[in-house]
């Protein structure tokens, strides 16, 4: 209880202002100075606000043009944006390979069970998944490769290893 009596104390000594020392709230200053934006003042006369800036710093109040037009007017930013909406790319189909048309020609030619089906897609995840779990090791050991791209394998590694759970947990029975 002691100690809390303490710290209330301490806590209020330093609210209360010092008397000995000298007002700490600055005198009214004028906003502006002789270039219209000044807002720091030394012994009562504005501050350069450049002063001690890195030449490359100095020229920060300059806003470049802005690379497309301003919009004046609700009417002409609503133009704007639905001529920019229909300019979206779609997605691209991918195009299946020859080696990839020849094997699914060849499975739909064979005449197989749901459990041989079954086998199949496996035996696909399986290898897939194979794949991603050896970069993923190989990267691992790769003192240059970036750590957002093993966790992008090892992440992708473990949907495939999920994929193969839930393949093998169908019952074709």
């Amino acid at each position: 209880m002691g100690w809390m009596l303490v710290l209330r104390r301490h806590a209020v000594m330093k609210m209360t202002p010092d008397p000995s020392q000298p007002n700490p709230q600055p005198s009214p200053q004028p906003n502006q100075g002789e270039a219209g934006h000044r807002y720091r003042f030394r012994n009562g006369k504005p501050v350069d606000p450049a002063e001690g800036l890195h030449p490359e710093m100095a020229d920060v109040e300059q806003v470049p043009e802005p690379s497309c037009p301003i919009p004046t007017s609700p009417d002409a930013l609503i133009a704007m944006q639905s001529k920019n909406s229909n300019e979206r790319p779609e997605k691209p189909v991918r195009q299946q390979s020859a080696k990839v048309k020849q094997v699914v020609d060849l499975i739909e030619s064979l005449d197989t069970s749901a459990h041989e089906d079954q086998q199949i897609a496996l035996m696909i995840v399986r290898h897939l998944e194979r794949m991603h779990d050896d970069i993923v090791d190989e990267m691992r050991d790769d003192s240059d490769a970036k750590h957002s791209q093993i966790v992008a394998w090892a992440v992708d590694a473990d949907r495939l290893m999920r994929c193969r759970n839930l393949l093998e947990s169908v019952d074709l029975d």
